[in-house]
């Protein structure tokens, strides 16, 4: 039996980060990768955008998060040898009235670096008409699924990863075994999957669905990701991922119809290449009900812990938060931000 510290449940994008900060710290851990739950992850777009259109404003903790993202996914590329964080502008279209609040926000120098420039014309014919169109920096993707693919080698390979079904019952006890491995601690890094652990019935978490199509284009430009209404961006060989879609009563992991036909409307009012479907997928967001992650060690059981929550900004939240969590369980921090510590739901 072997015996380590930590148990991370879950290998999406979560857990991935947090066992990479973990052994860098030399922090003994196993990460339980079951083959009976999906991950939303590898179905996600892995889009970083720093702005919140919808009111033009920065997305939360953009300053924080952007300069630790870059350097971080830099850092594990060269761990895994390999490309798979790319660096890409948005251009978005923009109305008359939009115009006018892009104009002014790029004269601020905290917008700035995140808006390049307000085009009076569309840099790609392929793109339909509009007033102006808005490019944004500092933007880009994680092509999520190579990552942790890639990160799931590295972990195999160094024999730290469990292909298991794990599941706890409301009973804990001083420490955790599964396989041939007993913890004394577990970190639930399950995505939507800890609305099912009953464990953590007092986080009010809100999971949506979410339906992308993979097309191919070659008509249209890779050299920027194209975002109103519905995103499309470029992941080599002209194809592309479009998305996506939010529903929050059917959280089957099922692609249906429906969501095909609402992507393909929104996608041909935006562009006007020739494409082709090529690929469909459907997965559920780990959303919770304030929209912020879910850290922390739960509030009766003091050997259990969440890195969970992530949501739609995840690719942007976990370099950051990964470090803070793994802070957090080293003992360097004994407390964590009120609004994403999980017992605020308590």
């Amino acid at each position: 039996m072997k015996e380590v510290e930590f148990l991370i449940v879950g290998q999406g994008l979560a857990g991935t980060m947090l066992a990479f900060e973990l052994l860098e710290r030399n922090i003994s851990f196993r990460l339980v990768s079951s083959t009976q739950k999906s991950k939303a992850s590898v179905v996600a777009a892995g889009m970083i955008n720093p702005l919140v259109f919808k009111r033009l404003t920065k997305s939360w903790m953009a300053d924080q998060l952007m300069p630790v993202m870059r350097k971080r996914y830099r850092e594990l590329e060269q761990k895994l040898s390999s490309s798979f964080f790319y660096e890409k502008k948005i251009l978005k279209p923009l109305s008359e009235q939009e115009t006018l609040l892009w104009n002014e926000k790029m004269e601020k120098p905290d917008f700035a670096t995140y808006i390049e420039a307000v085009l009076p014309d569309s840099p790609s014919d392929a793109v339909a008409e509009s007033y102006a169109f808005g490019m944004v920096k500092e933007s880009g993707y994680v092509n999520l699924a190579v990552f942790l693919s890639l990160a799931e080698q590295y972990f195999r390979e160094k024999d730290l990863l469990l292909d298991v079904d794990f599941q706890l019952n409301e009973e804990v006890h001083t420490y955790f075994e599964v396989a041939d491995t007993k913890a004394q601690k577990i970190v639930f890094c399950e995505g939507y999957h800890l609305a099912q652990n009953t464990l953590f019935r007092f986080v009010k978490m809100n999971p949506a669905k979410g339906e992308v199509l993979q097309i191919y284009a070659p008509g249209l430009s890779e050299e920027f990701i194209l975002n109103k209404r519905v995103f499309v961006l470029p992941v080599g060989n002209h194809r592309f991922k479009v998305g996506s879609t939010y529903e929050w009563d059917d959280l089957s992991e099922k692609t249906t119809e429906k969501g095909r036909d609402s992507i393909v409307e929104r996608l041909e009012n935006l562009v006007t290449a020739k494409y082709s479907i090529e690929e469909h997928w459907a997965g559920v967001r780990p959303t919770v009900s304030d929209r912020r992650p879910l850290l922390g060690v739960h509030p009766q059981h003091k050997n259990v812990f969440s890195f969970n929550g992530l949501g739609t900004k995840g690719v942007m939240l976990a370099p950051w938060f990964a470090r803070l969590m793994a802070d957090y369980l080293q003992g360097k921090s004994n407390t964590l931000p009120a609004e994403v510590d999980l017992n605020r739901f308590v």
